[in-house]
């Protein structure tokens, strides 16, 4: 039972915007039962989803044929959260995790030969590593709270991840092994979406500390804390450039869900996406060309790549489910 409502409430979240996908939660009240439950610990943040324009955006048409690498992402175009790799060099998709659990959240190591990700397959949300093909899965963490959102250093030793075990949204660090894990930030406030710098010295993530989410920077110990946006709107889901002068986020400030881009060095900010949207987790191709990304400016969500020099955009997935969360390797 629990895990049923586990995976409607997934579900549900998906299909209303979220940036996480797990409520921990006690049964549910049922029609012969008016008793009513506590969520146990930090419920994770979410920003709500953004109907599209009733008419979508005019865009250039990217050609693929230069693409190259494998993105991983999450769908539930079978009707289970499932992880799924597309490979430009043959155009084919696999899925890759197949079971009654929610698969979600996959990222590359750094060879591009293995996906980290998170599972509910053990009962609560945990991490989990496995072979690009899907094969050799292993569990990385084992704790009662949620651990999720996890985002592997450039040199491929280390995953930074969030998890509500001390009662609220934290960042910790631990191997790629899952040893030696280390809490990085320690407040009453909810951190989450850690991504690293390139020479995997800092990490960016987002923060509600002054209320609303913005963006924070930290030293890979947790020490020399900087703020980098400050705006009402909501400021998240940030990506660090392959260079590392720039930051992609999402932002609501033009009352919509788009990806902006900043550069640390000029200190100005560009709107990146016009799709009067839900447009969502932005990540950078190696070479730094192209941005992929989520977004629900065509109806339900689909990935897509943007070319940043020529803004134009490639329509990666054409599914009626909703496929989120990409990530891709240029590693041949």
């Amino acid at each position: 039972m629990k895990r049923k409502i586990i995976v409607l409430m997934v579900l549900l979240v998906l299909l209303g915007g979220c940036q996480t996908f797990f409520q921990k939660k006690g049964n549910a009240a049922t029609a012969e039962s008016e008793a009513t439950t506590t969520p146990t610990a930090t419920i994770w943040p979410t920003l709500p989803l953004i109907p599209a324009t009733s008419t979508p955006i005019a865009v250039a048409a990217l050609n693929p044929v230069d693409l190259k690498g494998k993105v991983t992402f999450q769908s539930d175009r079978n009707g289970n959260l499932d992880i799924y790799v597309y490979d430009f060099q043959s155009a084919t998709l696999s899925k890759v995790t197949s079971n009654e659990n929610v698969d979600v959240f996959p990222t590359w190591t750094s060879d591009g030969n293995q996906i980290v990700f998170v599972s509910d397959r053990d009962g609560n949300p945990e991490i989990y590593i496995m072979n690009a093909n899907g094969s050799g899965i292993k569990r990385l963490t084992n704790d009662a709270g949620d651990d999720v959102l996890p985002a592997v250093s450039p040199d491929g030793k280390t995953i930074a991840f969030v998890s509500n075990r001390d009662g609220d949204d934290e960042i910790f660090l631990m191997d790629l092994n899952g040893r030696n894990v280390i809490q990085l930030t320690n407040n009453s406030f909810s951190d989450g979406f850690p991504a690293w710098s390139p020479d995997g010295e800092q990490i960016v993530y987002q923060t509600d500390r002054d209320v609303n989410n913005e963006l924070y920077i930290m030293t890979k110990d947790g020490l020399d804390i900087k703020r980098v946006t400050e705006n009402t709107a909501e400021d998240a889901q940030p990506a660090w450039s392959p260079d590392g002068k720039q930051i992609a986020f999402i932002s609501t400030r033009s009352g919509f869900e788009e990806i902006y881009i900043y550069d640390l060095e000029a200190d100005d900010l560009e709107q990146t996406t016009n799709f009067e949207a839900s447009t969502e987790m932005p990540k950078w191709s190696a070479d730094g060309q192209y941005l992929i990304f989520a977004s629900n400016y065509q109806g339900n969500r689909d990935i897509y790549i943007m070319d940043l020099d020529t803004k134009a955009i490639f329509q990666m997935t054409t599914s009626s489910g909703e496929d989120f969360y990409p990530a891709w390797t240029q590693q041949e």
